[in-house]
């Protein structure tokens, strides 16, 4: 198996910079897994995010819910066969913020409808899905753009309303003259406009990892197969 970015990418996964390429080049027969440390910047979010949303995101660990400069944080990742045989790339981030630490986790997947996309199920249980389309900018970077977010509540999948609805646009990129891996995430709303923003930087490693090494919280509480 390959990646899930780069069977989605194809042959633009070439253009990618070697540094991202090694980030989402990560696939299950490697045995490796990646660690990096670093700091954002700045992760704010609009006044007029619902403080019910905010708390249900950092409880579920689908985004984090916290403003801050300069806050610490990890991400881990973790490649693997789940139980439905997909090749899978599993994000484990934890942000160090005052007195509250929040995670936020996502698994990425091949879609079976489509090469055009790849599957994000976001959350501890991943009751949430969105599909993530992968392009290549100048810089060699990976540009992300995520759709309209789909609950997985029970047997249903209800897409959130256009007026409440947003999307995301993600940026990877390697700064050479940092040595260092930085990323920006936006989360837009049509009609509200920006009401997530997080941006910083990391320095990455990978260690020989098994999948049987794989710590339980790197993967999701419960195994989706709608899309």
């Amino acid at each position: 198996m390959t990646s899930v970015v780069a069977e989605v990418l194809g042959s633009d996964f070439a253009r990618l910079h070697p540094k991202v390429q090694w980030r989402f080049g990560l696939q299950s027969s490697d045995d490796l897994a990646q660690f990096g440390v670093g700091v954002m910047e700045e992760m704010t979010h609009s006044r007029l995010v619902p403080p019910p949303l905010l708390w249900a995101g950092r409880k579920r660990g689908l985004f984090p819910a916290g403003v801050g400069k300069d806050v610490p944080f990890t991400i881990a990742n973790y490649a693997y066969v789940d139980e439905l045989g997909r090749e899978t790339m599993s994000f484990v981030r934890r942000f160090a913020f005052a007195g509250r630490p929040q995670g936020m986790n996502s698994v990425m997947v091949s879609s079976a409808e489509s090469d055009a996309y790849a599957l994000d199920y976001l959350g501890f249980s991943s009751d949430m899905v969105v599909h993530t389309r992968c392009e290549v900018d100048a810089d060699g970077g990976l540009i992300l753009e995520s759709e309209v977010p789909r609950f997985l509540l029970g047997p249903l999948a209800p897409k959130l309303p256009k007026v409440a609805s947003a999307v995301t646009i993600g940026r990877e990129w390697w700064d050479a003259a940092e040595e260092r891996h930085r990323i920006e995430i936006e989360v837009k709303s049509p009609v509200i406009g920006q009401l997530f923003l997080y941006r910083g930087w990391f320095t990455a490693e990978e260690r020989p990892c098994l999948a049987a090494d794989i710590p339980d919280d790197a993967r999701p509480r419960s195994v989706e197969s709608r899309e």
